[in-house]
């Protein structure tokens, strides 16, 4: 029998985006000093933690083929997210670097349509490998249609954490695909999976 795991997405999910001027695009931070922890991520992890779960972030960041990130800042952000909501609750964090849109002088290992890269679900199979998890019994918590698709593709129930709006049901009809749970916070999102829990 595997285990059972929340895949959570990172920026916009565990830590607010940051607003880009240079691009006057809201993004993921490019320095630890930028992170900020949304409210009920603290709440959501130790929560699922709690009921048996195992802690894993998904994270695409094409900031490291496009040249606006470095992994030492990579490193830097996540290890203050995780330390700000707990070594102990965050089993691992699984990062996809890769963009198929680079920059000429980065690395071309980084420039490609990879299988880790969200919608795919590489990452969650990667992990799934890696921990021996049941995805059937697992979650993929996220902000965005890409987060739904890869859990779906994965084989997880999915939760996409945001307020219904007329654009979702755009993107759930032009995709093909609906979430198995629409929470408006991270607090509504552990309240179903608590409620699910209970059938397992």
């Amino acid at each position: 029998m595997g285990i059972k795991a929340i895949f959570i997405d990172r920026d916009g999910v565990l830590n607010e985006m940051v607003y880009d001027s240079n691009h006057g695009i809201f993004d993921s931070p490019f320095n630890p000093e930028q992170v900020k922890i949304k409210a009920g991520a603290i709440e959501l992890v130790r929560g699922a933690k709690e009921l048996g779960y195992k802690i894993i972030i998904i994270t695409n960041q094409p900031g490291i083929a496009k040249g606006t990130l470095t992994f030492p800042n990579l490193e830097k952000i996540n290890k203050k997210i995780i330390e700000s909501i707990g070594t102990e609750f965050i089993d691992d964090i699984f990062i996809c670097p890769h963009h198929p849109k680079g920059l000429l002088d980065i690395d071309s290992n980084y420039i490609t349509d990879c299988d880790c890269r969200k919608p795919k679900p590489g990452m969650i199979l990667q992990a799934a490998t890696k921990y021996n998890i049941d995805l059937t019994k697992s979650w993929m918590i996220g902000d965005g249609i890409t987060d739904i698709q890869a859990g779906s593709a994965g084989g997880c129930k999915t939760i996409l954490v945001a307020n219904l709006k007329i654009e979702h049901l755009q993107m759930f009809k032009e995709y093909n695909i609906v979430p198995d749970i629409i929470a408006p916070t991270l607090n509504e999102a552990l309240i179903k999976i608590r409620r699910d829990n209970i059938k397992f």
